[in-house]
């Protein structure tokens, strides 16, 4: 990309450095917050916010559950990401409100934003589904660490999938979801089952011929325990799944908008996974898909870096 001489000339690698210095610049408001209320929320231009402890478990799985009103609810703006490919320019929505709890040994967070469309299937190329993250680091923190970590700081992310969640409610969502009258090769012993067979009906010796859920590629599960991936980055374009997939939560859509519940215990399971502990502090952003923008991989709605601070 260039501009004419009299107006200087600028590179494709110097536009996305520039564009990250400007990120790192706004990332250096990541501990300043700016204040106002609005509909019973905190409006918040970084997300500054407070885990309530709890005597019951927390409701990780349960967006709906009354105990959310045990914590303070904070609506943190959200901005468009503009450093790594694909771009976003300008955020979906305009801000997510945020609840914490945690009980001692459980952390949870639920989110809430408006979607009049509820996207929750990535079938066809053209599908692209709705999702949201918890992003967590140690604090305090370096300005590099909002671009998804360092090595010498890793940090930990949970994202929640609509499509993973239509999967958990419904039933894996095949091809047939998508493309009702499409032919099947199908598995000879199968022929007199379901028709289309389910990835499950395959006997395990079949299950090569299904390669991505042969070689165990997260993505390609057909039967999932959680609606969550926990992963960890240590810089843009590392994001890698946990060994140990312990995190839960649960999406329910209603009344045009979104409400996902995001839990893990506070222990690390894994090397890289930063542990959490009551009266303590920590890195803390979140990340919104919207499926109806075309949103996938960095094409996201993100929060500045805050602060999380957890109830002794």
């Amino acid at each position: 990309m260039t501009q004419s001489k009299g107006q200087g000339r600028i590179s494709r690698r110097g536009f996305l450095i520039g564009a990250a210095a400007a990120a790192a610049g706004a990332g250096g408001l990541a501990y300043g917050v700016l204040q106002a209320t609005r509909g019973g929320a905190q409006r918040q231009e970084v997300p500054e916010v407070v885990a309530r402890r709890i005597a019951q478990p927390v409701p990780a799985t349960d967006p709906l559950s009354s105990l959310w009103g045990k914590a303070e609810e904070v609506e943190v703006a959200l901005t468009g990401q503009m450093v790594i490919m694909p771009f976003r320019r300008e955020p979906a929505v305009a801000s997510i409100r945020v609840r914490a709890l945690h009980d001692g040994s459980q952390i949870a967070f639920r989110l809430h934003w408006p979607d009049d469309s509820h996207d929750q299937l990535s079938i066809r190329i053209t599908d692209f589904r709705d999702a949201c993250a918890v992003f967590l680091g140690p604090y305090p923190a370096p300005e590099s660490l909002w671009f998804m970590g360092t090595k010498e700081a890793p940090v930990t992310i949970m994202q929640w999938r609509a499509d993973w969640q239509k999967d958990m409610d419904e039933g894996f969502q095949d091809l047939e979801v998508a493309f009702p009258n499409v032919t099947f090769e199908y598995y000879p012993p199968l022929a007199k089952g379901p028709w289309p067979p389910k990835p499950q009906d395959y006997p395990a010796g079949a299950r090569i011929w299904l390669p991505g859920w042969a070689v165990g590629n997260p993505l390609s599960q057909p039967e999932k325990a959680t609606p969550v991936q926990k992963l960890m980055g240590i810089g843009p374009g590392t994001l890698e799944p946990f060994p140990t997939q312990n995190a839960v939560g649960k999406g329910v859509w209603q009344d045009g908008r979104w409400l996902v519940s995001i839990g893990r215990p506070l222990t690390a399971a894994d090397d890289g996974e930063i542990p959490l502990s009551p009266g303590k502090m920590y890195s803390l952003a979140f990340a919104l898909w919207m499926g109806s923008a075309k949103d996938r991989g960095a094409r996201k709605s993100i929060t500045q870096l805050g602060r999380l601070t957890l109830e002794a």
